[in-house]
């Protein structure tokens, strides 16, 4: 007996130093749930995506440079041609540079097409839309052209390599020392110096990470050097190739409020969350306002002296620490990529 293909699919997103690698990343989660399905995928990636397409060569996911302008006919007709070549159960488009008309023509090819919304201000007309944030469902009347709406957090695209990290990670210490700070994938804004140059007291070990679209910035540089000066210990970490074991190390987080919220949440790290950008303020402001997060505002609403005192707070509350390690890990199961897969497969 012949058994049921697995699913296909062909996945389209950009990346780049001002937009991040977030986008290409989640797609990076959607493709892993496929391929664990004995499925074919094919990501597109278009925008300045050398070091997201290096990341991505470490994988088994097929990986191809868009050159053409995003979102333009040349573009459209390859990621059409590509659909129909691989038999595509469906195209799923994620980021900001796609149009009305751009998803329109792609189901006017009579292909199945899903799109990646977090905000709802401005969704794409596709038949699936997909939002895993925290609290999405409360938005699901403003997706109403889509057929199928998988919303909120059970929808999480969580990455295989923290689905193979045990749920909620390793127990906390009772006392916290070594912080981690993560600012996404590129960190176009220069928040991952500003926490660094904030980080208070002395003999903190600090663990930054640096993602794929990260520039060298000599801002950072020097905020690390007056930190060692400072009597804080530095680890340096770019493109780490265990990033789940990373994070997972460390007593607590200060991260941007992208993504990562629910990459710390899932190994059950207490985190002060950052909305760096204006896109992030409302996924940061929920997970403060349900528990799993403190702080939850604008970095640029914060002065040096408040974000210190934030952290300042979480590292000497172990009871908060315990319970926001609790809260986040019941959040985030990890099958979310898993069951957006046997939807579009359906």
């Amino acid at each position: 007996m012949i058994g049921r293909r697995g699913p296909r699919l062909v996945l389209r997103a950009d990346a780049g130093h001002d937009l991040g690698s977030g986008h290409v990343m989640r797609l990076s989660a959607l493709a892993d749930a496929a391929l664990d399905r004995n499925g074919e995928v094919v990501l597109l990636v278009g925008g300045e995506p050398g070091a997201t397409l290096d990341h991505l060569a470490t994988r088994r996911i097929a990986s191809v440079r868009v050159e053409d302008e995003t979102g333009g006919p040349d573009d459209r007709d390859a990621v059409i041609a590509r659909a129909r070549a691989l038999g595509a159960d469906a195209v799923v488009l994620d980021g900001p540079s796609f149009t009305p008309d751009y998803a329109a023509a792609i189901a006017a090819a009579g292909l199945r097409v899903a799109s990646l919304d977090d905000l709802a201000l401005a969704p794409l007309p596709t038949d699936v839309v997909i939002n895993h944030n925290l609290g999405a469902e409360s938005l699901r009347d403003r997706y109403a052209r889509a057929h199928l709406r998988l919303l909120g957090r059970r929808f999480h695209l969580l990455r295989r390599e923290f689905r193979a990290a045990p749920p909620a990670g390793a127990p906390l210490r009772a006392t916290a020392r070594r912080v981690l700070i993560t600012m996404g994938g590129s960190d176009p804004v220069g928040a991952t110096a500003r926490v660094v140059t904030a980080m208070p007291g002395t003999g903190l070990e600090l663990v930054v990470v640096l993602g794929p679209g990260f520039r060298a910035d000599a801002t950072l540089t020097v905020a690390l050097a007056d930190a060692e000066r400072r009597g804080h210990g530095i680890q340096l970490h770019y493109r780490p190739r265990d990033l789940p074991a990373v994070m997972a190390s460390c007593d607590l987080a200060v991260s941007a409020s992208g993504g990562t919220l629910a990459e710390l949440g899932y190994l059950g790290r207490p985190t002060v969350a950052l909305a760096i950008v204006p896109d992030q303020v409302a996924n940061a402001r929920h997970h403060r306002e349900l528990g799993l997060a403190v702080c939850g505002r604008p970095i640029d609403e914060l002065s040096d002296d408040e974000l210190a005192a934030e952290i300042a707070a979480l590292l000497a509350d172990e009871p908060l620490r315990r319970r926001l390690r609790d809260h986040t890990a019941a959040s985030v199961d990890g099958r979310g990529a898993e069951r957006v897969v046997e939807h579009l497969a359906a």
